[in-house]
């Protein structure tokens, strides 16, 4: 081959590769405050659906470790209500398991606030509250449906005047698509406690549909929401985490909202969380 042509042949793959060199470092990081709620059970779905949304953090509204979890996924347990906060020995694991780094927060009971749940007074969930304190972990509030009103206003005070730490303020949210008005809800919240939100639970919901073809809240629609919203939890540095709900596509309140189709395949709503 003539010296010209191959010189030729060398700055052509020069440029190829510096053509491909931008592309590659915009490959874009998941971003660290995403996660996702999802049952834990001997299928193995939990791994599944973490790694198709590319979420750091996880939980399972249990206290138990998944085996097999990555390294690079963090599992947050949840004492569910007081039958769980009453069990010394899952207490007595999690503070061995979060001195050795397998755990690094804990979250304390799952709506309290709803007879259907945990369904708790506030004088219990005070009483039971140091035993959550003893494993040294950091601890998010109990999820309230209404994290705003009586039950979570009585709660936060009680803590605050018996020095309880609490030492973030989680957050349920099932309205509807209005990215906004969520926000300033969130920032309402956090000037009422003073502390950190985890969003645990989100979604855009419609409670007067019977089925799911009656859903209001079109999938484009709740689409549009997620593009707006994710980018402005960011921009909130008060907003420390959040989580995405994912209901069957059947639900009628909230399968538009879903996150996967029955075959277990990503949404489009999937879709553009995992890539956020």
């Amino acid at each position: 081959m003539p010296t010209n042509r191959i010189w030729k042949s060398c700055l052509l793959t020069l440029m190829a590769a510096a053509m491909c060199a931008p592309a590659m470092s915009q490959a874009k990081e998941p971003s660290r405050k995403k996660g996702c709620c999802v049952v834990v059970g001997k299928n193995g779905k939990w791994a599944r659906h973490t790694a198709a949304l590319n979420a750091k953090w996880f939980y399972s509204w249990g206290a138990d470790v998944p085996k097999g979890l990555d390294a690079d996924l963090e599992f947050v347990p949840m004492i569910w209500g007081p039958h769980k906060a009453q069990e010394s020995s899952a207490l007595t694991l999690l503070a061995q398991q979060a001195k050795q780094g397998q755990v690094k927060s804990l979250m304390g009971f799952n709506e309290p606030d709803q007879a259907n749940q945990s369904n708790m007074t506030v004088e219990e969930a005070i009483r039971l509250w140091p035993k959550l304190m003893e494993t040294g972990l950091p601890l998010a509030s109990p999820g309230c449906v209404h994290p705003d009103r009586q039950w979570m206003q009585e709660f936060m005070k009680a803590a605050d005047e018996r020095g309880l730490r609490v030492d973030y303020v989680c957050v349920h949210s099932y309205g509807g698509p209005n990215a906004k008005a969520l926000v300033e809800r969130l920032r309402r919240v956090h000037e009422m406690y003073g502390r950190p939100i985890w969003i645990t639970e989100f979604a855009v919901g419609d409670w007067q549909a019977k089925t799911a073809a009656e859903n209001k809240h079109s999938p484009q629609k709740v689409a549009e929401f997620m593009r707006e919203l994710l980018p402005m939890l960011e921009e909130l540095d008060f907003v420390d985490r959040y989580a995405w709900f994912s209901a069957s596509t059947k639900s009628a309140a909230l399968g538009t909202s879903a996150l996967f189709n029955e075959d277990g395949s990503l949404t489009e709503l999937g879709q553009i969380y995992s890539e956020f």
